[in-house]
């Protein structure tokens, strides 16, 4: 018998005003950034492996957590990173007051009212499912999975064997910046996952 943690970060406060980053490649300040690597470490969910989603926010803080670790060797899954937006990523909330309607149609049921260019919550759903199987069944060591507040509901609505169409899953749930969410993985003749915490913040 195997069993190994799985340590999800999801990435600090982004630069900026309050805007709808999805793939939009926003960085966060450095000294938050060094404070939410340090607390990491401090705390012992930097595991040997890292890997990260490539935009600026995971990728930049997972390097300074396995320089910490003096483990360089850091992975980059673009599987990982959060849901786009299309042509409302990136935008200030501020900006997309006239698009309110369109809006408001994706958060009552993100899985049928898809924002106009943006991805599907379908192939959301399937890619991080995916590259989240993957990992799990490939794992040999504690890992920490520096990635994005959707990414990591999506992975624990696998877990879970939550409804991923249910809208309630997105709104209901708070994952915040800075916090680590804990899964225990068992492996046997079979897997066995084991939720530990969610969405714990590190400060």
């Amino acid at each position: 018998m195997e069993t190994y943690n799985l340590y999800l970060l999801r990435h600090g406060k982004t630069l900026g005003p309050a805007a709808l980053n999805g793939q939009t490649d926003v960085g966060v300040e450095a000294e938050y950034q060094k404070q939410i690597a340090e607390e990491t470490v401090k705390q012992g969910f930097a595991a040997e492996a890292i890997i990260t989603s490539p935009l600026v926010r995971c990728h930049d803080l997972a390097l300074k957590i396995a320089q910490m670790r003096e483990n360089p060797n850091v992975t980059i899954s673009s599987k990982l990173q959060e849901l786009s937006f299309g042509d409302y990523d990136g935008r200030t909330f501020d900006d997309l007051s006239e698009q309110w309607g369109n809006l408001e149609a994706f958060w009552q049921s993100p899985a049928v009212s898809t924002l106009p260019n943006a991805e599907p919550l379908q192939d959301f759903h399937d890619r991080v499912t995916r590259e989240w199987q993957s990992l799990v069944v490939n794992l040999k060591s504690d890992s920490l999975i520096v990635c994005h507040a959707g990414t990591i509901r999506m992975i624990l609505a696998n877990v879970l064997n939550v409804d991923w169409e249910n809208p309630s899953w997105y709104s209901a749930l708070s994952i915040g910046y800075h916090s680590i969410t804990h899964i225990q993985i068992t492996k046997t003749e079979e897997i066995f996952t084991n939720v530990k915490m969610i969405s714990k913040p590190l400060f």
